[in-house]
């Protein structure tokens, strides 16, 4: 039985929608060929992707649907025969069904005696009906967001669409999706490989390969996370465990290789959260720590090619985290010429909401629903440092003023605990800022 392959080339995908897009695609593939008579269970419907396709392997599809036999109801008899006579609605039916009137049967129901008839559905073909049926599903597919790219047409999808494979082993199938007809040419890495002839459905991934995209979102998370393990050792380190980065750069790659850079000592002497969050949200890198947790002067980024056998990569990485670690120093030592509490004044100037005014009336209300809190608890014989509460809520907010918190947005409250810290407010008030918007998700 042949394999089914699926390939939806698109522009780049962006990382968060990707895992969330294959799975709807395969999971609609493999309920599409179900339905249709088109697999002997079980039926392994295989979900790939990189961030420019979405990819879908049906193992031991049907060549063609089996034929099935359908029993079709037809008119009351009443209605069908007058008299002893065919009436027009059973020699409509007979026509229907394809079937001499002396060939229909008569059925006993619920309702009454009807006219019945066995007939024989014939199956069609695989290529047939995935051509027919596929465009519906491609359509469907839900994306977080999606757009338009052809002017005047009605098809949407997460990114434009540029070219389509689909094939039953080495068969094309004719789909056709937003003026895009598949074929059998696939493309390789962008920079690397241009076309790629895919021979059949199975050699589709060794293909692939050649052209330097690892289809595999496993294999290519696998080749990361030992890359990350052997760059760091080589500094005599270890790479800060981050799930949600690695998964964000396993989808951003087709053919990932990983790199050390450096950076500068001095640059440690900044909050280690200021530094991960720098190379995290604005670089993709991962940070690199000594056995006990402490930062090391170096990063780690996951390139979407081969190598940087001539350095010039890494110097290119390290000279903009360069600038941008100056721009959180710079940042850092401007705020400290202000302390907190005399940024209390600033939130005047900052709106919360129309109709319930600046963040300092919200601090205000928080100070207040605080005060309350602390204080019934203290009632019922909970410790409670009633002061550290109400300083604590009095500050909270305060670092939305900084310079440091309008350029890294989701360093708020972090910001505001470190800044206490700094200018030596106790530690509870300090740890009460520094986790004021936690949980930050469900």
């Amino acid at each position: 039985m042949p394999d089914f392959l699926l390939e939806i080339g698109c522009e780049e995908i962006p990382s968060r929608m990707l895992d969330a897009g294959v799975a709807d695609l395969q999971r609609r593939v493999h309920d599409l060929i179900a339905s249709q008579r088109l697999a002997k269970d079980p039926l392994e419907t295989l979900g790939f992707s990189t961030p420019r396709r979405l990819v879908v392997v049906s193992k031991g599809v049907l060549p063609a649907q089996a034929d099935m036999q359908e029993q079709v109801q037809g008119p009351a008899v009443k209605i069908a025969y007058k008299d002893g006579s065919p009436t027009a609605a059973a020699e409509a039916f007979a026509r229907k069904v394809n079937l001499p009137l002396e060939k229909l049967e008569r059925v006993t129901t619920a309702k009454g005696e009807y006219l019945s008839a066995r007939t024989t559905k014939k199956g069609r073909a695989a290529a047939e009906v995935l051509a027919e049926l596929l465009p519906k599903e491609i359509a469907a597919l839900h994306w977080p967001k999606s757009m338009y790219w052809r002017a005047g047409a009605p098809e949407r999808f997460v990114r434009p669409i540029r070219w389509l494979v689909a094939m039953l082993d080495d068969e094309i199938v004719p789909v056709e999706f937003a003026g895009v007809r598949a074929g059998a040419v696939s493309y390789g890495h962008r920079l690397l490989i241009g076309k790629v002839n895919i021979k059949s459905a199975d050699a589709y991934h060794l293909a692939l390969q050649r052209a330097k995209v690892e289809p595999s979102r496993e294999e290519r998370r696998r080749k990361i996370v030992k890359g990350l393990a052997e760059a760091a050792a080589k500094s005599g380190g270890r790479c800060r465990e981050d799930k949600e980065l690695l998964d964000t750069v396993v989808n951003l790659t087709e053919w990932p290789a990983v790199i050390i850079g450096d950076f500068d000592a001095s640059y440690l002497k900044l909050p280690g959260e200021v530094l991960v969050t720098v190379m995290r949200d604005h670089q993709k890198y991962f940070a690199v720590e000594d056995a006990h947790g402490k930062l090391l002067p170096h990063f780690l980024a996951v390139l979407n090619t081969e190598g940087d056998p001539d350095g010039m990569v890494r110097h290119g990485n390290e000279r903009v985290l360069r600038a941008r670690f100056n721009d959180a120093r710079f940042f850092w030592d401007t705020d400290q010429k202000i302390s907190l509490e005399e940024r209390l004044e600033k939130l005047k100037t900052v709106t919360f909401q129309k109709e319930l005014g600046s963040y300092y009336d919200k601090t205000m209300r928080v100070q207040k629903l605080a005060d309350w809190l602390a204080a019934e608890l203290a009632k019922s014989g909970v410790a409670i440092d009633e002061p550290a509460v109400k300083q604590a809520a009095h500050l909270a907010k305060t670092d939305l003023t900084t310079e440091l918190v309008k350029e890294f947005t989701e360093l708020q409250g972090v910001v505001g605990g470190l800044y206490a810290r700094a200018q030596g407010l106790s530690p509870k008030v300090a740890d009460a800022i520094y986790d004021y918007y936690k949980p930050v998700s469900m």
